[in-house]
């Protein structure tokens, strides 16, 4: 089943971004609901009552639809009735916003991550998308607390379902981070199969169980995602737990080798005139499983390599049976480890550019902190809307979901590349460029740090909220990032020099922002 969200007129300049800092709801959406498309306006009560009861139609039916987009159709049910039941003004206003963030995340789960066709006559109009501008708004952000310091640099957002200030940001446990007192319980143990990656991400992966609890695998960005997560939650901002394994027992299974490659297809068609195929390119390509695994321990305690296991236990594209009866079970190669949290279920993608995302100071400043740690990777589909408590009385919270693509290759037009420490530059700011006397033509200059895809928040940041979020990066100390890059399973030289970068791009950056005087360089010890 498809769904899509869309809006008439006027309304399409609401999910490209507020203007003027407001969203305006009078207005018509379309939600598809099975095969229906549903036209509705959140402000009308019929429109609700409508929509409400067509979501519930639709839910009786079997499930032919995913579940993340079944789960987004019960939330919308869910928000429906409460906007319906509101007490006051403020209330509904709340509800309605909430119910077209879930109506826009649910529409992303269909939206595709590349287009998927491209015609030669579309080349003028691609080469507009290599302007990736950050760092250049000029007006405010909307949601600024109410205060009376006239330097709106100081003034935090409100907190909202994208941030929150953290309560001591130089006390934060970076080795261990996300406020748990242990790691990922995955050491030693022995976990089984679950579920094969369902997802578009260019890395391969799978579920494991490991003692009732549901882990996630992923064989890419094993070391630079931990790092990056820790630092985004070690600021405010909701991102999932992660963490670095140098191998992990799995029983064996054969699915881990069949659904391998289930990952959803990325793929785009280049034509000519609309109708001549001139090249299909997919960006989701085959991987071999074999490769992944460290080890097959037998059953007689000895083992053969992952090579050897391909060679012995396979048969052209048949399984040996007699060979499987051998095998208890396989060690990875390091993988990226996330638990998946019972209470916490994805919606969909938010984007940067959708509702009000790019008039929000704590979502711009994401922008400053990403260019910091060189995370590149931005497309809408690395971020999503989380169902968050009970289903009965949920909370939506937007989280930073995907944050492997960095420490690396930080700008270019296809070259970038995450966990590549000798590209990792040392400096990402430049000194404000003079304009006459008193005045600065550019207060905010962010260099050889360039999004994989225009990021409308990133590119609204201003010098005020830049230098908000660069006093948030400023209280962390050397010590906590070393922490973090340790327990992200770097080798103690590739640490060590990713922790001078880092450091000698916070010190750069605070000169060239004019904090310097308040955060004073930091000195990592010889």
């Amino acid at each position: 089943m498809r769904k899509w969200l869309a809006a008439g007129g006027a309304m399409m300049a609401l999910a490209m971004g507020a203007a003027g800092g407001t969203i305006k709801l009078d207005q018509d959406f379309a939600l598809r609901v099975g095969e229906k498309t549903e036209r509705f306006n959140p402000t009308v009560d019929g429109d609700l009552r409508r929509l409400t009861s067509e979501i519930e139609d639709c839910l009786a039916t079997p499930e032919d639809e995913s579940k993340h987009d079944r789960r987004g159709l019960e939330e919308i049910e869910r928000l429906a009735k409460a906007t319906l039941a509101a007490s006051d003004v403020e209330e509904r206003d709340r509800t309605e916003i909430d119910l077209l963030e879930t109506a826009l995340a649910v529409n992303n789960n269909d939206r595709p991550t590349i287009p998927r066709h491209f015609d030669a006559i579309m080349t003028p109009v691609a080469l507009l998308q290599f302007y990736r501008p950050i760092g250049i708004g000029e007006k405010p952000a909307i949601d600024l607390a109410p205060g009376s310091d006239a330097d709106l640099s100081r003034r935090d957002p409100v907190p909202s379902s994208f941030w929150a200030r953290p309560k001591d940001i130089s006390s934060s446990d970076l080795s261990i981070g996300f406020g748990r007192k242990a790691m990922t319980p995955i050491e030693g143990k022995l976990c089984h199969y679950r579920a094969a990656k369902e997802t578009s991400g260019m890395n391969p992966g799978y579920e494991v169980d490991c003692d009732g609890v549901r882990i996630k695998l992923k064989f890419g960005e094993m070391s630079s995602e931990p790092v990056v997560t820790r630092m985004f939650w070690a600021l405010g901002f909701n991102a999932d737990p992660t963490d670095y394994a140098p191998a992990v027992k799995v029983a064996y299974d054969r699915r881990i080798f069949t659904e391998f490659n289930e990952r959803k297809a990325v793929r785009t068609v280049f034509t000519v005139f609309w109708v001549i195929p001139v090249y299909a390119m997919n960006l989701q390509p085959y991987k071999d499983p074999f490769n992944y695994v460290a080890k097959a321990v037998l059953r007689d305690g000895s083992s053969w390599s992952g090579a050897e296991l391909k060679q012995r236990l396979m048969d052209g594209t048949n399984f040996l049976t007699k060979v499987e009866a051998q095998i208890d079970y396989i060690v990875t190669t390091p993988a990226n480890v996330q638990v998946k949290d019972p209470q916490i279920k994805s919606i969909g993608p938010w984007d940067y550019g959708q509702l009000d995302h790019a008039d929000r100071r704590e979502v711009r400043g994401a922008g400053l902190l990403a260019a910091w740690v060189g995370f590149y990777d931005t497309r809408f589909d690395n971020t999503k809307l989380r169902r968050v408590g009970s289903k009965k009385h949920p909370r939506l919270l937007h989280y930073f979901s995907d944050l492997g693509g960095g420490l690396g290759a930080t700008t270019g037009l296809i070259s970038w590349h995450g966990e590549n420490v000798n590209a990792f530059p040392w400096t990402f700011t430049e000194a404000p460029l003079d304009q006459g006397p008193g005045k600065l033509a550019r207060p905010l200059r962010i260099f050889g740090y360039t999004p994989v895809v225009k990021t409308a928040a990133f590119a609204a940041m201003t010098i005020d909220d830049a230098r908000w979020m660069a006093r948030l990066i400023g209280q962390l100390r050397v010590e906590q990032i070393a922490a973090a890059l340790a327990a992200s399973g770097y080798d103690g030289a590739t640490a060590r020099l990713y922790e001078q970068k880092l450091v000698s791009r916070r010190n750069r950056m605070m000169t060239d922002l004019g904090l310097a005087a308040e955060f004073p360089p930091l000195q990592v010890a010889p």
